[in-house]
């Protein structure tokens, strides 16, 4: 049985519909705690949020680097290590989608969404509150885009580092639980 590429790509966007589903608690926990929190609230839940993006992206892309992998190895299918970059970039496409939406409304070229784009990433969400705390996209600052650019990027660089370790057969516990010399 051959490496399918179509259902990799299909289960890219199922693991990013899971980042955001957990995205999504996170959120609900956030906002159940911010006012006695304050701050330190914000940072934690924000660091929660990105690092689900990151686990289940790395994880899903070690799973598939080691499929990939081995059927490279074993039946010389035709699977580069790169194509980890690739499932990354269809998984983060959501968020960039309405990243660029949320540019648009910010440019005044269509209506606000900043409610929307703040539960569609969810994950974002307890970040994005320090810096823009208000509904209205107008009275967020432009350099915002830059941590969105950071989120959003999260996608495909963890997937890529995931495929790529699973593509090399490499033991993440081996090498930090034993010294190699």
């Amino acid at each position: 049985m051959e490496y399918n590429k179509k259902t990799a790509f299909v289960y890219s966007l199922l693991k990013a519909l899971q980042c955001e589903f957990f995205g999504f608690f996170v959120m609900l926990f956030f906002i159940a705690v911010r006012k006695a929190m304050g701050l330190f609230a914000n940072l934690m839940f924000g660091f929660t949020g990105l690092m689900c993006v990151v686990c289940i992206m790395a994880d899903f892309g070690m799973k598939q680097g080691e499929a990939a992998g081995t059927r490279a190895r074993l039946h010389g299918d035709d699977i580069k290590k790169s194509f980890g970059l690739m499932l990354g970039l269809c998984a983060g496409a959501p968020s960039f989608l309405t990243a660029v939406i949320l540019l648009l409304s910010r440019a005044g070229a269509i209506g606000n969404f900043m409610g929307g784009f703040k539960v569609l990433n969810a994950s974002l969400y307890p970040l994005l509150d320090i810096v823009a705390h208000s509904a209205e996209v107008s009275k967020m600052p432009w350099a915002v885009f830059i941590m969105i650019a950071v989120y959003v990027a999260l996608y495909p660089v963890s997937c890529a580092v995931g495929f790529r370790l699973g593509y090399d057969r490499v033991d993440i516990k081996d090498k930090v639980m034993y010294k190699q010399d």
